[in-house]
């Protein structure tokens, strides 16, 4: 019987636009392992692990805890308020995340692996199959965030012109989810592409 290949696709998309949405369908409904790359960037920062150990060797330790963990409040405060200091962290953690992901990605017994995030500007070359653009209309997007977060619609704005845009986000990827509507509707969308490589 013939190994089926391996996908890796990236999912990124503007706050609201629903990406949580599609990767739990690409989880449930297509059997997709999901990794964040948010959650392994925090992982990366916990004591005892290569990316903290890093960090701490290039912008020293104020921002620790006495028990070796990441003060967060310290370090936003540091990273507001310094920018090389920002530049600094995100030029050892974003490599190592890619690293890490990339080779969960492909340890994975899943035939498909979805890899989020918020941007993949510093992503390696050749690491994703295809890089999916989560869109959802921009009265959508407010709409959700004032239900789920209860934000106003001048703070959902200012968040969203905050963001790369539309045209931007569709220019890094190779296709697009319309996430405007119905999950069913999102779903038979992802069938239509995934089904003749996944189903």
């Amino acid at each position: 019987m013939e190994t089926q290949k391996k996908r890796i696709i990236g999912i990124t998309g503007g706050v609201g636009a629903g990406k949580s949405t599609v990767l739990a369908l690409l989880r449930e409904k297509f059997g997709a392992d999901v990794f964040l790359a948010d959650t392994c960037a925090h992982e990366l920062m916990e004591p005892g692990t290569r990316g903290l150990e890093q960090v701490v060797q290039a912008l020293g330790g104020s921002f620790l805890a006495p028990d070796g963990s990441v003060d967060k409040k310290a370090l936003a405060q540091r990273i507001f308020h310094d920018k090389e200091a920002l530049r600094t962290m995100n030029a050892i953690i974003h490599p190592l995340v890619w690293e890490t992901l990339g080779k969960r990605a492909e340890a994975s017994g899943r035939s498909l692996a979805v890899i989020e995030a918020a941007v993949f500007d510093t992503a390696p070359d050749g690491l994703f199959d295809e890089i999916w653009y989560v869109y959802a209309d921009p009265e959508c997007r407010i709409r959700r965030l004032m239900e789920s977060r209860g934000y106003s619609r001048e703070k959902c704005e200012r968040i969203i012109e905050s963001q790369s845009s539309e045209e931007e986000y569709r220019a890094r990827c190779s296709r697009v989810i319309d996430n405007s509507g119905s999950s069913l509707e999102t779903e038979k969308q992802l069938k239509e592409i995934l089904c003749h490589e996944i189903c």
